[in-house]
């Protein structure tokens, strides 16, 4: 426990006990953790500290004890001198993810939740409430992490945002790990679809908004259990295009994308992917299945000689307001 209120580090003895049935809030950190989609990777040295700490914590649970508290004093030592620094744990997991062994170090920064206090003073009860500082609850997103992949010896890290100097910035990589990020899942997707729409705006590929085209070719690769890769992602949406397909992988590379590069997480779920809404002028939504808005299937599409659009949808068995 970092304990910033009282500046100081309580250490844990003992491991977590792993019996069945009581490990869930342990397991849904850990999930949310490894699922995140802003974990980036970080370039760092191979001999990086925790990369050698992180091979020592494998040897043995006394190694691992040990360089476990010297990571948590670390951590502290820079935590605290972070302006509303809340208390946090540091949980370090050892595990596998797909087949690859890992260090995790996850911070469950702790929330401030309302309690109630019962009170009995001279014989008269009374209920109030106050603020108390509490694990963040098992559902919420991971908020600050530290990845390590022995098998492939890479750091990868989630980080959040505090006041620092009188600004919001980053400290966990800037002041501790010190490596050069690369791009999240989340900033290759917002790259993919930037760069296809830039381009479609030039080459005039799509009639429409490419963006559904994107959602599509993705839903592909994961129904089809294939690795989806931003840059083929970009190209293919515009192949019918030889020079846009250029341009985009120009444009691609410039802004680090690289061809082997993956989206492992992808920051949108499946269902929300394969809906697409089309926002009209005066802010009235429609909301379709990508593939129907595609495919142009139940809706229909003309412009009137003043160049008003109309949309027809057909099909429809029953209308329901939410």
């Amino acid at each position: 426990m970092l304990d910033i209120e009282h500046n100081q580090v309580i250490y844990s003895d003992s491991f977590v006990d792993l019996v069945e049935g009581t490990t869930e809030y342990y397991d849904k950190k850990i999930e949310k953790c490894i699922k995140n989609t802003s974990i980036k990777e970080l370039l760092t040295g191979s001999e990086h500290h925790l990369l050698v700490a992180a091979k020592e914590m494998m040897k043995e649970d006394e190694l691992f004890m040990k360089h476990s508290r010297i990571i948590a004093q670390e951590i502290f030592a820079i935590a605290r001198l972070v302006e509303e620094m809340p208390n946090a744990n540091l949980l370090f997991v050892e595990c596998k993810v797909n087949g690859e062994k890992m260090l995790l170090i996850i911070k469950l920064n702790y929330k401030i939740t309302p309690v109630s206090i019962l009170e009995e003073i001279d014989g008269k009860r009374r209920i109030r409430f106050s603020s108390q500082q509490c694990l963040p609850p098992k559902s919420t997103n991971v908020e600050e992490a530290i990845l390590i992949n022995i098998d492939k010896n890479t750091i990868s890290l989630i980080e959040k945002r505090f006041m620092i100097d009188g600004k919001p910035g980053y400290y966990l990589n800037e002041q501790y790990i010190k490596g050069e990020p690369q791009l999240s899942d989340k900033q290759k997707l917002s790259i993919v679809n930037k760069v296809v729409k830039k381009v479609d705006s030039e080459y005039n590929v799509f009639e429409g908004d490419p963006g559904a085209v994107v959602k599509q070719e993705m839903i592909n690769l994961v129904m089809d259990h294939k690795p989806i890769k931003p840059m083929e992602v970009a190209k293919k949406v515009v192949e019918k295009d030889y020079n846009a397909s250029e341009e985009v992988e120009v444009i691609m590379r410039d802004l680090g994308i690289q061809e082997d590069d993956e989206i492992v997480n992808i920051p949108i779920s499946l269902e929300r992917m394969s809906r697409c809404k089309l926002v009209l002028d005066d802010d009235r939504t429609i909301e379709l299945n990508v593939e129907d808005y595609l495919n142009k299937e139940n809706m229909m599409t003309s412009v009137d000689e003043r160049g008003l659009t109309t949309i027809t949808l057909s099909n429809i068995k029953e209308i329901k307001i939410k």
